[in-house]
């Protein structure tokens, strides 16, 4: 170990690092910061250190080095205005003997750093400590034991069905006699009825959030201050009223809201990394039915199912268009966005993100997929319209031909989503495997430290990203493995709406799982009126079970569609072709 002009250092500052936290309970007395910072100022001043700046970290473990004020000793070390280091013990400085070791045996002589460890007997002015390491492990043994009882305590209490969220989901609180049992606080149960009601029934999550604030209608941190509840997180700076669109989000994504515990939803890969990851669906525990619901276990299942497209955000004039979300790009899959004609607001359309943003310039798009809306629904409508005669007359031609196609449309895309984890999965342990050959490098002195800042940074960044995708991805294929539709679902459904008068954005959300839209193609020169013809694709997938052909019957309506878009143009409707326009 290389030790340069270790004892000139006395000039400068002398670091007294302190750090408590849980682990250090059992040795409470000795070990607080109290104790910690007078010990280390007296042995600093008998060693001749007249300058000294305390550093604390209170109440974070060892087990992580990133802590504010160790990060912010770190830089003054950089800068070069410190001198020396003195900590009470080495499981002070931390609990993991890699990372200790990179700082006793690297950071700490690259930079001319005394180091002393008081009640360990360790000052680098002496030399090394061939116990040093040793020690080290001991001290990270410690905390993996620790880890390992509170994590044992911790599944044995979720697998036993018990709540291990500190805080129930807004519109629940702690019942008074039974702090693990949830009751429904009906102020709040209401606001998250009605979010609800209003996402099946067409709105946007933003849309959601601004009528919640126009009606000043509390918070959930909000509304938990008022009742005078411990809440960590800060009411917005925009106000109590303000509603963002996470918390939506979050709301309409609470499966808790059925009656239910989930236990497990987040976990950490080890004891040394306290960064909380999303755990896959499979690996959660649910217990179904242990509180009373606040929402019907149907409805949430098709918010489910819903969620996930584009948002309905608000337009000018505060417009809400019933198929934003639905609406998807033939040909690069994107979804279709909703615009309104700056001259005419009456005049509305949707045509494709990806080209209307990039796809000119990048080729992602080849073309605007422009459609609308007052086209697209009688398109949609006379469509549906044709649907439900089909049932109604036609039943067991009907049952039949739907039982043929949906089975092997969701099996495809199970097989599809498992092949996109698995791949993930796969890539995310390659990434540990080079993290460890980085460290490996670094440690050996193949690789600079500002080299393996860069390069785990890299990686760690692709590998969070390549985790939430693979949550994402989960949650999707779930959902489709628990998917309870059936064709004769959606014949009781077809049932309900044999007198349609209306195409109401309930009615499209009960019928409609998504609607591919492709490019128009003139078919037809100017006639005598000076009108162009043209035909536009569109392919309706009903929920539950996809494309939907019907036949030609003799009770089944005939629907025509003419639409002119503009001068010396017209749309038609042809139901020849199968779910098309």
């Amino acid at each position: 170990m290389i030790q340069s002009n270790i004892k000139a250092q006395t000039h400068k500052i002398a670091a007294l690092y302190c750090r408590f936290s849980r682990d250090d309970e059992q040795h409470s007395e000795s070990n607080s910061i109290g104790n910690q910072k007078k010990l280390l100022q007296k042995i600093a001043n008998d060693y001749g250190y007249k300058k000294t700046e305390f550093f604390v970290d209170d109440g974070i473990s060892g087990t992580t080095f990133k802590r504010p004020d160790f990060q912010r000793m770190e830089r003054a070390i950089e800068q070069g205005i410190v001198g020396a280091v003195f900590v009470k013990d080495l499981s002070r400085l931390g609990r993991d003997y890699l990372k200790c070791g990179h700082y006793t045996e690297h950071f700490f002589p690259e930079h001319d750093i005394r180091f002393v460890a008081v009640n360990d007997n360790v000052d680098t002015c002496d030399g090394e400590d061939e116990f040093m390491p040793f020690r080290n492990i001991i001290n990270e043994w410690y905390a993996r034991d620790i880890s390992k009882k509170v994590r044992t305590a911790h599944r044995v209490r979720g697998s036993a069905g018990e709540p291990l969220t500190t805080k129930p989901p807004y519109g629940y609180d702690k019942a008074p006699e039974n702090i693990k049992r949830w009751i429904i606080d009906e102020e709040a149960a209401e606001v998250v009825r009605r979010i609800f009601q209003m996402y099946l029934g067409g709105h946007g999550v933003e849309q959601i959030a601004a009528q919640l604030e126009r009606e000043k209608i509390l918070t959930p941190t909000a509304h938990a201050k008022k009742h005078g509840q411990k809440v960590t997180a800060r009411v917005s700076v925009n106000g109590e009223y303000a509603w963002a669109f996470t918390v939506v989000s979050k709301i309409l994504l609470t499966q808790e809201y059925c009656g239910d515990v989930i236990n497990f939803k987040t976990y950490t890969k080890s004891y040394k990394n306290k960064r909380r990851l999303e755990n896959a669906p499979e690996n959660r525990m649910v217990f179904e039915d242990v509180h009373p619901p606040i929402i019907e276990r149907d409805i949430f299942q098709r918010v489910q199912e819903r969620y996930g497209k584009t948002r309905n955000r608000p337009t000018k004039k505060s417009k809400k268009n019933k198929f934003s979300g639905l609406l998807i790009c033939s040909t690069c899959g994107a979804n279709l966005n909703f615009h309104f004609n700056q001259k005419n607001h009456d005049l509305t359309y949707f045509n494709c993100a990806v080209y209307n943003k990039r796809g000119k310039e990048r080729g992602q798009c080849d073309a605007t997929h422009y459609i609308r809306t007052d086209f697209l629904e009688q398109v949609v409508f006379g469509d549906i319209k044709r649907v439900t005669a089909f049932a109604k007359h036609y039943e067991d031609e009907f049952l039949q031909s739907l039982t043929a196609s949906a089975g092997d449309e969701v099996e495809q895309r199970i097989g599809e989503i498992g092949r996109q984890i698995e791949s993930l999965k796969e890539r995310n342990g390659e990434l540990d495997s080079l993290f460890e050959r980085l460290y490996e490098d670094n440690v050996s002195g193949k690789l600079t430290d500002d080299r393996f800042a860069k390069l785990s940074a890299k990686y760690d960044v692709e590998q969070s990203e390549n985790e939430k995708t693979v949550a994402a991805l989960s949650r999707d294929l779930l959902l489709l493995k628990n998917k309870s539709g059936t064709a004769k679902d959606f014949l009781a459904t077809v049932k309900q709406y044999t007198r349609m008068k209306k195409l109401t954005p309930e009615i499209l959300r009960e019928f409609v799982d998504k609607i591919v839209v492709y490019h128009r193609e003139r078919v037809s020169v100017a006639d005598k009126d000076n009108l162009a013809t043209e035909e536009q694709k569109i392919e309706i997938f009903y929920n539950c079970v996809g494309l939907i052909e019907v036949p030609e019957r003799k009770n089944i309506p005939q629907i025509e569609i003419h639409v002119p878009t503009r001068k010396g143009v017209a749309v038609n409707y042809d139901p020849s072709v199968a779910a098309s326009a």
